[in-house]
């Protein structure tokens, strides 16, 4: 029934498309006059879209990729610093011998 349905359609656009205006153009001429304009400033956009798009898609892409010999050295990793800086530091509280005599009892007990 589709088929039926699209071949009739498609015969009777094709026959009102074909009737003659004047001047040997046809109604399929006169509108492809009306459109053109319109579908060459289409095709013109699309095309400069696509060519921003694809700008764009190269720059992302070359951002994406992995660069070689990308490593963190420890000297400049802030966290390393840290640690090394606690390590080297004494610590500001002050004990007495009584408080770290319990201090490695509860330590020791771990």
């Amino acid at each position: 029934m589709f088929l039926i349905r699209f071949i009739f359609y498609f015969a009777l656009s094709f026959a009102i498309l074909c009737i003659p205006v004047g001047d040997g153009n046809h109604l399929f001429d006169k509108f492809y006059g009306m459109v053109t304009p319109y579908a060459n400033q289409a095709v013109r956009l699309t095309k400069q879209k696509m060519s921003t798009t694809k700008r764009y898609s190269k720059k992302l892409y070359s951002n994406s990729e992995p660069i070689e010999n990308d490593q963190v050295k420890l000297k400049l990793a802030g966290v390393q610093k840290k640690i090394r800086a606690l390590k080297n530091q004494t610590p500001d509280d002050s004990y007495t011998d009584e408080e770290r005599a319990r201090l490695k009892k509860v330590l020791s007990n771990d």
